[in-house]
């Protein structure tokens, strides 16, 4: 009878023990123990057979799991729901670009070769259902107009800044509101006006929304701060706001246009950080003029050219007026692009080509793309771009600028660039 008992207590904690929490196991046998049902001898031998089957059934739990998330067909759903939610709700994307440049200025001393790289890393996460929060690094120094680092400095380890912080709120489908440090919201065909690497801060306001006919309607409005002085109420800032539209013409053609007006407050009598000081300026070397200006931009496309190895073509143009300084207060641009509408797939491709005449007064010279005659204002230059792409999200481009000064001494530049660009 005993010898029945004790086969019985073996089978129950060999069945239990690897479902059991390590503690219950142990007192399980104990009480056997001391009832005198098992000998110490064997609960110790109990004990260490219920560890061993334990841990070999933790073993085959854990390949099992491993299998299923690797193979499993709800195995992104398993992963996503095993993350802390603001992880699944936060999106990532960054890109790197290796850059060879060559750049040569007829009066310069001499002609300039350098490698430059140039990495940025963003993140977006949605707080709830109306708000997102965002930011981003990026290699390069305090000048806004750049984020390339210079190969040089015996392998020196550069810094990486803060590019974007900023919260945005989109209380109903059609409006969003952005606060902080962001990317340019305005549209413009190219950026020969505003530097890619430009991020405003302040406040903007978004507008959009596409009429029954398929109009798509927008309006960009911003209230930004150029800089803030310790000692004085007479902070630079700006306003901005620019109401556009896209129409489709037809099945495959559209249009595109829309008119900015930018005023600005105190940045008369005053002095701007990496400013190219191309403006007219008063004798202390502050502004002259506030720099208001206007500015029309269109762009005129179809994605049927008749030619299969041209799917898409777009003429563009924008014109700029300062509204204060009476003379050299007008620029434009215009050009065109044929390829691809864009490259993101191994052989895309599209050339792109644009000449832009900016006067000295037209636009504040904080601004300009700095490719173009180190971003100054004054200058007419011609510029060419073509991008290919190698592979999924690998693209290879190359860009050439000849610049010339307006008014002044002839001081031609030429600039040559070639770029891998890895997007991720």
């Amino acid at each position: 009878m005993k010898k029945g008992i004790i086969v019985l207590a073996v089978l129950l904690v060999a069945l239990c023990g690897a479902r059991a929490q390590a503690g219950e196991v142990d007192i399980l046998v104990e009480k056997l123990v001391k009832h005198g049902v098992l000998s110490k001898d064997d609960a110790t031998e109990i004990l260490q057979e219920t560890k061993i089957e334990a841990e070999k059934e933790r073993q085959e739990t854990i390949a099992a799991t491993k299998e299923a998330l690797m193979t499993g067909e709800d195995a992104k759903i398993m992963v996503a729901n095993a993350l802390p939610s603001f992880i699944r709700n936060t999106e990532f994307k960054g890109d790197l670009r290796l850059r060879y440049e060559y750049s040569d200025r007829e009066n310069g001393n001499s002609d300039r070769n350098r490698g430059r790289y140039r990495f940025r890393l963003g993140m977006v996460t949605k707080v709830n259902e109306k708000v997102d929060v965002g930011f981003g690094i990026a290699t390069g120094g305090s000048d806004p107009r750049s984020t390339n680092q210079t190969m040089g400095d015996s392998f020196s380890s550069p810094d990486v800044r803060l590019d974007m912080a900023y919260a945005s709120y989109q209380p109903v489908d059609w409006l969003t509101f952005v606060g902080g440090k962001f990317e340019n919201p305005l549209w413009a065909p190219v950026g020969w006006l505003w530097d890619g690497d430009i991020r405003p801060e302040g406040v903007s306001a978004v507008v959009s929304h596409t009429t029954a006919g398929g109009v798509e309607l927008f309006m960009h409005n911003g209230f930004w701060i150029l800089d803030e002085f310790k000692d004085s109420s007479s902070d630079p800032i700006m306003f901005v706001t620019q109401p556009g539209f896209k129409a489709k013409l037809g099945e495959n053609a559209y249009f595109k246009g829309a008119f900015a007006y930018y005023h600005y407050e105190d940045v008369k009598d005053s002095e701007l950080d990496f400013s190219s000081e191309t403006n007219s300026r008063n004798p202390d070397n502050t502004y002259k003029y506030d720099q208001d200006a206007f500015v029309v931009s269109g762009e005129l496309g179809t994605k049927n050219t008749g030619l299969d190895t041209i799917p898409f073509a777009a003429l563009f143009g924008e014109y700029v007026q300062a509204t204060d300084p009476s003379k050299d207060n007008t620029g434009y641009m215009f050009g065109a692009k044929f390829g691809h509408e864009k490259v993101k797939k191994p052989r895309q491709w599209q050339v792109k080509t644009y000449y832009e005449r900016l006067e000295r007064d037209a636009w504040l010279d904080t601004f300009p793309d700095s490719d173009a005659y180190g971003g100054e204002t004054n200058i007419q230059s011609y510029v060419v771009k073509a991008t290919y792409g190698l592979m999924e999200h690998v693209s290879l481009g190359t860009a050439y600028y000849h610049s010339t000064p307006i008014e002044g001494p002839s001081d031609d530049e030429d600039v040559f660039q070639v770029d891998m660009v890895f997007k991720f």
